[in-house]
């Protein structure tokens, strides 16, 4: 599943606070938040995708990895339902 994301002004600010907000979260909640949108699937609405750019973003700072990609700042997808083992995640 992927979205081809096109940057609209105001866009870095919606992101940060969304990063923000799932900063705030445990693990548990930001893997649980991370699999209802993975089972939603990418709609292709620009806000969900800001949504998934600041989720991204705060998964890479706490687990230094993203089930959340953004090729080329363009291309936007998720890899698949993923669970919490120990300190980081895995792909169910």
């Amino acid at each position: 599943m992927e979205y081809i994301f096109i940057a609209r002004e105001g866009d870095k600010a919606a992101v940060v606070e969304y990063k923000e907000r799932f900063d705030k979260k445990t693990s548990q909640e930001l893997i649980d938040d991370y699999n209802k949108q993975a089972k939603l699937g990418i709609v292709g609405v620009h806000q969900q995708a800001l949504c998934l750019i600041g989720m991204a973003y705060s998964f890479k700072k706490r687990f230094a990895d993203s089930p959340i990609y953004l090729t080329d700042g363009t291309v936007l997808g998720m890899k698949g339902i993923i669970r919490l083992n120990g300190e980081k995640f895995e792909y169910v």
